[in-house]
């Protein structure tokens, strides 16, 4: 997928903005000193506080709280330090006092949109980053399935790529939480953040998994034929299936349900053809990987399969 194709530059990226951060924390800072020094020479006390109030909505560009505390708690300072400390005054001591009060009154209400600002800021990245990642499995949400599968059928047309899509189902889920009623969510939650896991490291770094529902995972394989889809399906199946027996509720078992892309396809009819290999899966008694086309199953053996897939493709 494209989000993960470049995850080199994006580290990069993230090191490039860790000078930055530095170097506008050395320029406000800069700033400041500059100010103080400005304010000795002119002490009116609201040629300074405008100043620093541009310093502290500065701190907008940086992340969390705690620049802006500090740049109130300096730009405070310097105007009260910068009353004791001027050379000399021109005008009646009241006025100069005034002019302080206001000018720590500009900080503080500069401080105080700032934060407000900031907090709002931090709401709706929250929001947007709950909308298209599982806070429980950190797997993406159905919204970013829709987006990504659908931007990815293009590109694979495009190109004249392979594309299958698998969608993997917990078998009897409900019966499994019943029989577990003291600690339903609990136990749901340990089952489903496991097989998050399972199938994330069962895959290539290339292949997107997606919780689309309470139960249900898909996975995006792309550039992958349903031969290969079928096969590493296979192998996470019987994975699941044995390491269970012993570790975690032996009822607990996944059908899976597995469609490849076709000239004619958008995102609707892949899935409901990848829907209905799940159905038939189910119908076939459970525990099952099924495909629609039908493909019989190669002889190979299953856990090579995950193996033989480099997972930075």
């Amino acid at each position: 997928m494209p989000t993960l194709i470049v995850a080199k530059p994006v580290h990069l990226k993230s090191l490039q903005n860790e000078y930055a951060v530095g170097s506008f924390w050395i320029l406000l800072c800069g700033i400041t000193v500059c100010i103080f020094l400005f304010d000795l020479n002119t002490p009116l006390g609201v040629a300074a506080g405008t100043p620093y109030a541009l310093v502290i909505f500065g701190s907008l560009w940086l992340k969390g709280n705690q620049s802006t505390y500090t740049f109130v708690l300096i730009g405070t300072l310097l105007t009260v330090a910068g009353f004791f400390l001027s050379p000399g005054y021109i005008v009646p001591i009241d006025i100069i006092l005034t002019n302080r009060f206001l000018a720590l009154l500009v900080i503080a209400c500069t401080a105080f949109m700032v934060l407000k600002i900031k907090k709002v800021n931090h709401e709706l990245t929250t929001t947007r980053t709950d909308l298209y990642i599982d806070a429980l499995t950190h797997c993406k949400t159905n919204r970013a399935f829709v987006l990504e599968l659908s931007a990815e059928i293009k590109r694979c047309k495009r190109y004249n790529h392979n594309l299958s899509l698998a969608i993997f189902d917990v078998d009897h889920f409900s019966q499994l939480i019943c029989d577990h009623d003291k600690k339903n969510e609990h136990y749901r939650n340990h089952l489903i953040k496991w097989l998050s896991k399972e199938i994330s490291k069962s895959i290539r770094n290339s292949d997107q998994p997606y919780r689309i529902s309470s139960d249900r995972f898909a996975v995006i394989f792309v550039e992958t034929d349903i031969h290969e889809a079928k096969e590493v399906c296979n192998a996470l199946r019987e994975k699941i299936f044995k390491t269970n027996q012993s570790e975690f509720h032996p009822g607990f078992t996944v059908s899976v349900g597995i469609a490849t892309l076709e000239v004619d396809d958008n995102r609707r009819k892949l899935y409901k053809r990848a829907e209905q290999a799940l159905i038939k899966a189910k119908e076939n008694g459970r525990n099952q990987v099924a495909t629609l086309p039908e493909i019989k199953r190669n002889n190979k053996p299953l856990i090579p399969a995950i193996l033989l897939r480099s997972r930075t493709g």
